[in-house]
This record gives structure tokens, C-alpha cells and sequence, in this order.
């Protein structure tokens, strides 16, 4: 494979919180690289039985038409990067590369997905390797950048994604969902090839690797300001299988592809009840709108699409979208399509509900599909364009809490019924949430002060027995609600029981 360029997608992972899995700096000297067993060869690269050697740094013990490839031995997650600081690449003849996803076994073994770097002009690219431990092809996926000597790349897949970061920058990103062949497993390493003078004009001056990065909290929210492409924000967004995914540049996100373009979240992982909100850019052609419910690992586009048509506003519905690319109207709406209008769609069950500037414009209950996932954003056209987004977790607001009492009970009457039995009335109060109570208190005399409770009633009358006969008596009632507060008293009401 001479002057190959192998390219692999990277996310921005500038900072994992992990410590790497494993390393090397590779000091010392060795040919064949070992490292006491910490390295396997990939064979099936290497017609002549070209290796990895060592010395100060890593590069081929054999130039073209052989490459030195090597995996690690230690055990990585499926999710995982490999990360190379690039030592020297002395022309567009010499290339270096981290790889993975590289299969260790079987029909397949020495495939992998591989960042091929080189100097400008040459062939940087992110490649699949099909291999079968004596032959390899290599197909092409997605261009990449120029390096220079001292460059960190670190190659990254994680699900059927496969991204790179140079220097701490997305660099490229690939959804392989929709290929018919992909790797979903296997381990890491390195890769590099040189057809020049020297053996050392293609060296790797260190290696690492580990897990991916993973989804933590429930919402996010982006105003996208800065200029990235593609569209990485510290490793929250991803293409949906068959796009590039989204760029951004003053102040707004912009479509890659001339068509369709989606994309989703992963730096969070929502709960299946959520939302997806955009706040419209420019919206005098395409469309577009918010998603939810994408599943990341599918092989084709999913999720439930709030669409908004700038050409034609009968055109815009919210439209379920197909695993095969397509996408399919299930409730069609004719809005006005305003330049900083912000768009939410809601997952609750199986209803969907869409709202313009917080307000509801209408449900609809879907077939089932999609129960759970990321949300996004799609696109039709560059522009059509998404000044800020939001969503994840759909949560109630909580009300502030009840502070407000109850108003005083009025018109408190006290009526002798016997000698041992007074009757109290009085008309109900009021309160801003429910009044569930009223405190009645009594104390003995006409101008008594000293009120103790003697009863908890739920309506406006109370009959207060036991009494002693021929002596007067004083009331007040006061009302209570759910929350706790006591409103004022009532008047003071008084009567004497009867002497007999």
C-alpha cells in the first residue's frame, strides 16, 4: 500500500479523566517491537515480514512495500481512542497513524480503522482496513488534515462513530452506521509505512490509549459561538448515519452537506421523557428543526423530526425518520417561520407535543417507535441555520412553595343549646390554594384572653359539649391549609350555657 492515506474520525477529547489503559514512550532499542510482550504484529500488511522496531521513538524495520503495524495486548473497552504524538514525517513518502477497532482473531484479523497522516499534499485520510492476516484493501472514508512533526492525534471510536482530534481539535468525524462492512469491537495500536531514504523518516514518538468518552448528566445547551468544523463543542455532538454533521461560525450552526444534514447529542444521555429546542438562525430557504429519540447505534437515521419548511410552510409537519434515509409526514402544520423563533418538541410516552415560544401548538400520538434516545437537530440546506439549542431531560417545573394564609373566618356566632352544650357557626374563609381546616379555641368568661385549642374542624360549624352549666364562655376560629399557614382569627364570639 504505498503512499496510502488511512484516515479515522476523531472527536475533541482534550481531556479524559481517565488515566490511559496503556503506553509507551518507546525508549530504549528493540527490533522486533515487544515491549516484554506488550505488542502484537499485524501481519497482514507486511508481504516481506516488515515490523515495528524501536529507538527512541517507533518506526518501520522495512520500508515499502510493507507496513509496520502493531496492537496492543492489553484489554481495551469497545469504546476506546488510540493516541500518537507524531515523532517525524519527513515527506508525502512517510506516514504514521493511530488505529482502532483492530481485530484480533478470526476471518478478519488485522482489520481495523485507521488515521493515516502524512505532510500536505499527501494522503491524509481516514481509512478501513479489510484485512485477513496475509492481504488487506483499504477504502477510503473521509479526509483529514496535514501534521507536522510534534502532533498529537488521537483516534477515537465510540459506538459506530469513528473520530479524530488533533491537538486537543476535532479534526474529522465518521458515522459508519450505514457501511456494509464495520467493526464494532476490537483493540488498539499503531501503523506506519515509508518509502523514502530512511526507515526513521516515519517515527511515533509515543503512544496511549483507553476508553472513549462516556455520556454524563441529563441536559445540555449550546449557543454556538466560536467557529468549529465539524461541530464538536468538547464532544457533544455526532452525525446520524449518511451525514457530516454540522459547522459553526458567527453565532450559528450551519448544515455540512448541501442537503439533509442531522445530528445528534451524546455528551449527555437523556431519559426517554425529553425535549429537543432550536432557536431559528437564518430561515429564508430549506428547513429544518429539533429531534428526539435518536438512537446513536443504529445503523440508519432514527428519531421523530419537527420540521419547518422556510419555502413552504405547509410543508412542515413533524415527520418520523426512516432507518433507510427517508423521512415520513405524520401531522402536517402551516406555521410562521420567524428568524429567532425557538421551536421545542417534546417525548412523553408515545405523544409528542411542539411548542413556538413557549407556547403549545398541538400533540400527537405516535406509533410507538423510538421509545427512548439523543435528542438533535436537522438541517435542509446551509441555509437554513440554528442560532441556539437546548434539551434533554423534560422536567415539570415545581411550584413555589404555598406562603400565602388563609383569610379570618367571619361572622363567628356562639348560640347556648342546653346547659352543658354551646353551638358555633361562622362563615368560611379563603385561600389562594385550599382552606383544609379550621383551629377552634375557647376560654372561659366573657372578657377571658387566655384561648387554648379545643377542637380541629374541617366545616364552619362546631358543637361544644360538657359544659357547666350557667357559665359563659369565649370563642375564636382561625383557618389553616395544606401548606401549614394559620390565617388570623375570627371575632370573638361569647354565650352562657343555660342554668339548667
Amino acid at each position: 500500500m504505498k503512499n496510502i492515506a488511512l484516515a479515522l474520525a476523531l472527536l475533541p477529547v482534550a481531556a479524559l479523566a481517565q488515566a490511559p489503559i496503556a503506553s509507551s514512550n518507546f525508549a530504549g532499542a528493540e527490533d522486533p517491537l515487544t515491549e516484554n510482550g506488550a505488542w502484537a504484529a499485524l501481519t497482514s500488511l507486511s508481504p516481506n515480514g516488515g515490523r515495528f522496531q524501536k529507538n527512541s521513538g517507533a518506526f518501520p524495520d522495512r520500508m515499502w512495500p510493507d507496513h509496520a503495524g502493531a496492537r496492543t495486548t492489553a484489554v481495551v473497552p469497545t469504546d476506546h481512542y488510540s493516541e500518537i504524538i507524531v515523532g517525524h514525517v519527513a515527506n508525502t513518502s512517510s506516514y504514521v497513524g493511530p488505529i482502532v477497532r483492530v481485530q484480533a482473531s478470526g476471518a478478519s484479523i488485522d482489520s481495523h480503522y485507521l488515521w493515516w497522516t502524512t505532510q500536505p499534499n499527501g494522503l491524509n485520510n481516514l481509512y478501513r482496513i479489510d484485512a485477513n492476516g496475509t492481504s488487506y484493501t483499504a477504502t477510503g472514508l473521509v479526509p483529514a488534515s496535514p501534521v507536522s512533526d510534534g502532533d498529537t492525534l488521537r483516534l477515537i471510536a465510540r459506538g459506530p462513530v469513528i473520530y479524530g482530534i488533533k491537538n486537543g481539535v476535532r479534526d474529522f468525524i465518521y458515522n459508519t452506521g450505514r457501511d456494509g462492512a464495520k467493526y464494532s469491537a476490537g483493540t488498539t495500536g499503531i501503523l506506519a509505512f515509508t518509502s523514502d531514504a530512511s526507515v526513521a523518516d516515519a517515527k511515533i514518538a509515543a503512544w496511549s490509549t483507553g476508553a472513549a468518552p462516556a455520556s454524563s448528566g441529563t441536559r445540555d445547551s449550546s449557543a454556538f459561538s466560536g467557529v468549529e468544523n465539524p461541530l464538536d463543542e468538547g464532544d457533544r455532538w455526532y452525525p446520524l448515519p449518511g451525514y457530516s454533521g454540522f459547522r459553526k461560525a458567527g453565532g450559528l450552526a450551519i448544515g455540512r452537506d448541501s442537503g439533509h444534514d442531522a445530528t445528534g447529542v451524546w455528551s449527555i444521555a437523556p431519559p426517554a421523557t425529553q425535549y429537543s429546542e432550536v432557536t431559528l438562525g437564518t430561515a429564508v430557504t430549506g428547513g429544518g428543526g429539533p429531534i428526539v429519540r435518536i438512537d446513536r447505534n443504529a445503523a440508519g437515521q432514527t428519531g421523530w423530526l419537527l420540521f419547518l419548511s422556510a419555502e413552504n410552510a405547509a410543508g412542515s409537519g413533524l415527520f418520523k425518520m426512516n432507518p433507510d434515509g427517508t423521512f415520513t409526514m405524520v401531522r402536517s402544520f402551516a406555521p410562521l417561520i420567524l428568524s429567532g423563533d425557538k421551536w421545542r418538541l417534546t417525548a412523553n410516552g408515545n405523544t409528542l407535543e411542539v411548542f413556538r415560544n413557549g407556547v403549545s401548538q398541538f400533540t400527537f400520538t405516535t406509533d410507538g417507535s423510538y421509545p427512548s434516545g439523543d435528542v438533535g437537530m436537522e438541517a435542509l440546506t446551509p441555509a437554513f441555520t440554528f442560532a441556539g439549542w437546548e434539551g434533554g431531560e423534560l422536567t415539570v417545573p415545581t411550584p413555589p412553595p404555598d406562603t400565602q394564609p388563609p383569610t379570618a373566618p367571619s361572622n363567628l356566632t356562639a348560640v347556648p343549646a342546653s346547659g352543658s352544650q354551646i353551638n358555633l357557626m361562622w362563615m368560611a374563609a379563603s385561600d389562594n390554594v385550599g382552606v383544609t381546616g379550621y383551629l377552634v379555641e375557647r376560654c372561659q368568661g366573657a372578657d377571658c384572653s387566655a384561648f387554648s385549642q379545643i377542637a380541629s374542624v374541617n366545616g364552619t360549624n362546631f358543637n361544644d359539649t360538657g359544659l357547666a352549666a350557667n357559665t359563659s364562655y369565649s370563642y375564636r376560629v382561625r383557618a389553616t391549609d395544606a401548606a401549614g399557614n394559620l390565617g388570623p382569627y375570627s371575632n370573638v364570639a361569647s354565650a352562657s350555657t343555660l342554668p339548667f
